[in-house]
């Protein structure tokens, strides 16, 4: 039998504490291998704000809005195809898709990931468990997360404290460029804010208008990669 040498992860993006104001977070599926600084990551977004879509892409494993994640399986590189290839059936199947208003991301990969477990690519009861995470804050999930004996990685947001686009430097600051487009691009700060929940002291920005529901806060990161505007 071969080694492992890829992860299968549910990532988790945003605060999502509905206490605090937050919409949900964002959810997604992430398969990867051992050392990559990218996955492929399976999830479903709502473009419009009227339909969701399937949407797998090749994205940073650590983005700078992630939370953190939480590893369900290991795999060699042939188990790996097969969960990849199992997921987009899975995501390519509309009937799966939730409608819009009524589920969201979460419930989409509370499915896939029992469609996994069935497969035996994820531990039993793994569905059940995902399923009971729906509508929890990130912070509730990791906690269940940890509870349950299961491996939590954090990610850099959990850690982060300030202006939402500065973490763009936070990784390699002897490299990276500075931000100051980002920081002036008053859309990306909109949906930055969206998932880090109100402005410290209670401020708000009065004249923003309301942004779609949270994680594509990172598509300038996202769509460059994959040489398309969403």
């Amino acid at each position: 039998m071969e080694s492992p040498t890829h992860g299968l992860s549910m990532n988790i993006y945003g605060r999502g504490d509905a206490k605090l104001g937050d919409g949900p977070s964002h959810m997604g599926v992430a398969i990867y291998k051992h050392g990559s600084s990218t996955c492929e990551m399976h999830h479903i977004r709502n473009p419009t704000d009227e339909d969701f879509i399937y949407d797998p892409r090749t994205q940073p494993l650590e983005d700078p809005v992630l939370k953190g994640r939480c590893e369900l399986s290991s795999l060699s590189p042939e188990e790996a195809q097969q969960a990849a290839s199992l997921i987009a059936a899975f995501g390519n199947d509309k009937s799966n898709i939730p409608e819009f208003g009524v589920g969201n991301c979460q419930d989409w990969v509370a499915g896939a990931v029992g469609m996994l477990e069935h497969a035996g690519v994820v531990s039993p009861g793994e569905g059940e468990f995902w399923k009971s995470m729906i509508n929890k804050s990130s912070e509730e999930m990791k906690n269940e997360c940890l509870q349950g004996k299961k491996k939590w990685i954090d990610g850099p947001e959990s850690t982060y404290e300030g202006e939402p686009d500065a973490k763009f430097a936070d990784r390699e600051q002897s490299t990276m460029k500075p931000v100051g487009k980002l920081a002036q691009n008053e859309v990306f700060r909109a949906r930055m804010q969206s998932l880090l929940g109100p402005k410290a002291g209670g401020e708000t920005d009065h004249d923003e208008k309301p942004v779609e529901r949270p994680f594509y806060v990172s598509s300038p990161f996202f769509s460059k990669m994959n040489e398309r505007n969403d």
